[in-house]
């Protein structure tokens, strides 16, 4: 849902002070806050003095309420929060700004992209067949960032889930490893423990310490977790067959037509089951060491009992409840590295490297740059309860925030001090959702309609309570039925699997898109056809089978007339689709943990020049636009684009030179104006006699002067670098 701030507007925070502006918000008190920044800052200082460092200078106004953006919303300001910050300085208004930003819809969008990296999040998961499972994953997902759940209890309910999605939506994380149980665990000490186990799975770790043998026995705590589900109703439809199979004689069942029409009622069958069948069970099945283990201290396909790789081993009771266990050894304070690894990640995310790097790579030898903030970092990050919100607040308040980027590159073997935040480029996130700031009004409430969720969940336990209360001999009277109704369907299916098959032969690339919509479209007109003969012709078959990141959602004057594409990044499929702007820009495929990429290449370059999203920002809907038509002079124009997509006003030179540029290019009016050729001299004639549409003609026909200064402040790297 989106946050209403019924107490708080952008524009309150540069009001003198009256009390604490959010202190029922937040866990610590601004005065706690600063002591806890202060306490880092000595740390650092002590640090910096210690190896006799060059600080950096203090961001300039503009450059601070920008990283502050880019940090906490994700995007840069707009030139309303842009003027209004450097407008109305005053002494405690960056900690209110942080305080403002933290409880805002733009911090829960830029948190989103950040889990979504760690886990993989997919809006359709791989395989296809798991209905809705991705979308109701990243509804779970999204639903613990608006509630500002603690980390250590998301991740113990990510560990712990079971059930179907709908039931408990932590359970994606189970189905995005579906069939790879031994996988899923190395992703998670990956993620949780910042440990690469993943060598361990064939043989000894050749770098690290662990055994394959150790490998095993934490494989052992969730390896009895399957992903497939409905296993009661197959026994109950397999045993009604086989009385049934009892009853008809040999003769009958020997017959063709009667063959062929139990292979279509058993397919048929499967499909009604199908939105059943996937989801996180817990069962006793044990891990066995595979049959090519080849060390002295077991033999191939001996059973593995659970073991954690720190610590003392677990006592599982009398329950044998080894995967809450597991869940809580995982996430406990004690745990010598669960905590600091968070502590660690959340560093870099501020600051742009950990302290020790690689984030998901310690080992026994493993040393931070600074070990005393490290040990202070994973210390506070238990006083803070894990709220990460928290952990951030009080970064976002250490001196080092305020510096200037250093620039130097660093590798990842060398020690940093942490003078300033390290430079870098926007993430692919960062650079699209700054775009669509200035593409559209309002960017961080234009959501998805969270109804279109809700009604999913809703319909899928429908769906399951209708089926699991139905008896095997009705459900096969039903997909008798659904099976004669999409014979039709089925032969269009096939019809397109054939022309599909042709068309990737002869790599008719168009073809193969095309086909393969016209087959998801046909598949959907399936699923209809069953789900309306179960469960009726009132029942909402859409919200079971379609995406709900399909639609807008509610409809909303604010937008009306703008791009339905235009939103932000964790709005939008996730990964977007190839070819999307994100994915240009390195947005990760969500294929393996944090696979994002700054690196710049030819087609960002490409897209840069001509691609489409220049056409939103410069429409003469956008916001940018807007501002632009409202500016009384070239000069004021310069300056809101300074503004606006550099977030500070233009030097002298760089004003001169801007002037330079767009006073070199005509004001010529639209071709339906019938004006005289020299249009400067007649411009105040001919304009009080405009209607206010021809004004607004004019206006961004005027506008067009400046969108070469605009292109060209776009490209620069003080736009798309975070300084």
């Amino acid at each position: 849902m989106i946050k209403i701030l019924p107490f708080v507007t952008f524009f309150s925070l540069f009001l003198p002070l009256s009390g604490e502006l959010f202190h029922d918000s937040f866990l610590l008190s601004p005065q706690q806050v600063a002591k806890e920044a202060a306490a880092i800052d000595q740390i650092l200082d002590n640090a910096h003095r210690k190896h006799n460092l060059e600080i950096p200078q203090i961001l300039n106004d503009g450059q601070l309420l920008r990283r502050t953006y880019l940090t906490v919303a994700g995007r840069i300001p707009s030139f309303e929060e842009t003027t209004a910050f450097l407008n109305n300085r005053n002494e405690d208004q960056v900690a209110r700004l942080i305080d403002y930003l933290l409880v805002s819809p733009a911090y829960d969008s830029q948190m989103f992209n950040w889990w979504a990296d760690l886990l993989r999040l997919q809006t359709r998961m791989r395989g296809g067949n798991q209905i809705g499972a991705g979308e109701i994953y990243n509804y779970w997902v999204r639903e613990q960032i608006n509630q500002n759940i603690p980390y250590d209890q998301v991740a113990f309910s990510l560990i712990t889930a079971e059930g179907y999605p709908w039931e408990d939506g932590a359970a994606g994380y189970y189905l995005r490893d579906a069939g790879m149980e031994l996988d899923n665990m190395s992703n998670t000490t990956q993620l949780f423990l910042g440990t690469q186990m993943v060598c361990a799975q064939c043989h000894n770790h050749p770098f690290d310490k662990w055994t394959q043998q150790e490998y095993y026995k934490m494989a052992a705590f969730t390896y009895g977790i399957t992903t497939r589900m409905g296993g009661d109703l197959q026994n109950r439809l397999k045993n009604h067959f086989a009385q049934a199979n009892k009853d008809l004689s040999l003769q009958k069942r020997k017959k063709k037509a009667q063959s062929k029409e139990s292979a279509a009622l058993k397919k048929a069958l499967q499909e009604m089951i199908q939105p059943l069948r996937y989801g996180a069970r817990h069962t006793e099945r044990s891990l066995t060491l595979p049959h090519d283990y080849q060390y002295d201290d077991a033999k191939p396909k001996d059973r593995v009992s659970p073991a954690p790789i720190f610590g003392k081993p677990l006592e599982l009771g009398k329950t044998n409840d080894k995967v809450n266990a597991y869940g809580k050894w995982m996430t406990s304070p004690e745990n010598p590295r669960f905590t600091k690894v968070i502590a660690n990640r959340m560093w870099k995310k501020i600051f742009g490297r950990g302290l020790v790097e690689p984030v998901d790579d310690w080992r026994d030898d493993t040393q931070a740059s600074i070990p005393e903030l490290l040990n202070h970092l994973e210390k506070l990050m238990v006083r803070v309860n894990y709220d990460l919100k928290e952990f951030q607040r009080v970064l976002l308040n250490v001196k080092i925030f305020n510096r200037e980027a250093v620039n130097y590159e660093i590798a990842n073997d060398q020690p940093h001090y942490f003078e300033g935040p390290i430079l870098a480029r926007m993430s692919a996130e960062q650079l699209w959702d700054s775009f669509i700031s200035l593409a559209i009004p309002h960017p961080d409430e234009r959501i998805r309609d969270p109804k279109v969720i809700d009604n999913k969940l809703e319909r899928f336990a429908e769906y399951q309570d209708k089926i699991t209360n139905l008896k095997p001999g009705v459900m096969v009277s039903l997909a008798g039925k659904a099976a004669k109704a999409s014979k039709e369907v089925l032969s269009e299916m096939e019809r397109i699997q054939n022309d599909l098959r042709e068309a990737q032969e002869a790599d008719d690339r168009e073809a193969v898109a095309r086909l393969r919509r016209d087959y998801g479209k046909a598949r959907n007109h399936q699923r209809s056809l069953f789900a309306k003969i179960i469960m009726g012709d009132d029942f909402d078959v859409r919200s079971l089978y379609n995406r709900g990141t399909s639609g807008i959602g509610k409809a909303d004057s604010r937008w009306k007339g703008y791009n339905t594409g235009l939103m932000r990044a964790s709005e939008i499929t996730t990964p977007a689709p190839p070819g999307h702007f994100l994915r240009e820009f390195g947005q990760s495929d969500r294929e393996i943990i944090e696979n994002s990429s700054k690196q710049a290449s030819v087609p960002q370059a490409l897209t840069l020049l001509n691609g489409v999203i220049y056409g939103a920002v410069f429409n003469p809907l956008s916001p940018l636009s807007q501002n632009l038509s409202q500016a009384h002079s070239d000069e004021e124009k310069i300056k809101i684009l300074f503004l606006s997509l550099l977030n500070r006003k233009p030097s002298k030179d760089e004003l001169k030179n801007c002037l330079s540029v767009v006073k070199a290019k005509s004001t010529i009016p639209p071709p339906s104006f019938k004006v005289s050729a020299n249009w400067s001299k007649t411009k105040k004639k001919h304009y009080k006699k405009m209607t206010e549409n021809q004004k607004k003609a004019l206006a961004q026909a005027d506008n067009r002067r400046f969108f070469g200064v605009a292109w060209a402040l776009l490209n620069t790297r003080q736009f798309s670098f975070v300084q």
